[in-house]
């Protein structure tokens, strides 16, 4: 095993390795799917799993397959309802697999399985300032709904339920901001946690707006907190690599990175009152190779409003900013 390289199986901890799963013309690149391999009769869990595409599938195999893990007797437990992690539930399912998961992200998995739900959306996207035209091209490109996976049955989890395998004892941790319902796996034992997308460390967690979740950012910086109370040696992120970089750091420089972030925003509204979601967007900053908003791929705009909607609901919730109806069904932003 090679763990100085992200694309090799590695040995992370005694019995618990990371399978690099490819995500074909994705700008993550690769999922970490982390293997705890069962002692004696028990069973094995594959922790997340890939896109519901056959490149994942196949370095999904092709990984159990070195660790001579046998799939008949692995269950799955899903960090979170992202596609990147749970598009291949079905496959596990339909293997016997027990699949672990999340209460509210399972209800939202299985809802947004439907076109008519995503269609659903149109509105609120139009009402954020984007043509229904350039929602028709985010329908078209965007991974969340094309690599979604067939419907599943779940064993639904909640804060603090525990699970026993390979000999270690998790504790389930609700860490509500990436999605409604993102659970992370802790052991206390060996300070050990699997973070899904909660805590990455060379990206930054893509934090969105959610139907019925008045303010997701809220939620995700109080998630944080919440997670810096925890004893972390040895963090397993979703996505790439801890750099070397301690949890407790980590926490700081998102946190940091999201008032930094608020402070744009709001500085966005106090020059232009009355803004769409939309014209905000366009004036942020973003690690992204486009020219310019118009040049934004359809699917990271969808991720850039959503983004941005997340930093004006907080703004709104905290009184810096006020949202008004407007003309052609807009809501207008203005800082307070």
């Amino acid at each position: 095993m090679k763990a100085g390289n992200i694309n090799m199986i590695a040995k992370v901890f005694d019995g618990i390795y990371r399978i690099p799963v490819n995500l074909p013309r994705n700008s993550l690149r690769v999922l970490n799917s982390y293997f705890i391999r069962g002692r004696g009769d028990e069973r094995n869990l594959l922790i997340d799993t890939g896109f519901n595409m056959d490149e994942c599938r196949s370095d999904l195999r092709d990984g159990l397959r070195e660790l001579n893990a046998d799939v008949s007797k692995t269950d799955l437990y899903l960090t979170h309802m992202h596609s990147d992690h749970s598009g291949l539930a079905a496959d596990f399912g339909a293997a016997g697999a027990h699949i672990l998961m999340g209460k509210t992200d399972y209800s939202l998995q299985q809802n947004y399985r439907h076109d008519k739900t995503w269609r659903e959306c149109f509105p609120e996207y139009v009402g954020l300032g984007a043509s229904d035209e350039e929602m028709e091209a985010i329908m078209a490109s965007t991974p969340a709904w094309k690599y979604i996976s067939p419907p599943f049955r779940a064993e639904l989890l909640q804060d603090g339920d525990s699970l026993f395998y390979g000999g270690y004892q998790f504790t389930c941790i609700s860490t509500p901001g990436h999605t409604p319902g993102h659970l992370c796996l802790y052991n206390a034992a060996n300070r050990l946690m699997f973070l899904g997308d909660h805590v990455l460390f060379d990206i930054t967690p893509n934090i969105t707006c959610w139907p019925g979740v008045e303010d997701s950012l809220g939620d995700y910086l109080e998630s944080l907190r919440k997670i810096a109370a925890y004893d972390v040696r040895i963090p397993l992120p979703g996505h790439r690599t801890t750099r070397g970089m301690s949890m407790a750091a980590r926490v700081e420089q998102l946190l940091a990175h999201h008032e930094k972030r608020l402070e744009e925003t709001h500085s966005i509204l106090v020059r232009r009152p009355q803004q769409t979601c939309y014209e905000t967007a366009s004036q942020m900053s973003w690690k992204i190779r486009a020219k310019s908003w118009a040049d934004f791929p359809p699917a990271q705009k969808m991720f850039a409003l959503g983004e941005a909607k997340s930093h004006l609901d907080y703004l709104v919730h905290k009184g810096k900013a006020r949202c008004v109806p407007g003309p052609g069904g807009h809501w207008l932003y203005s800082a307070v």
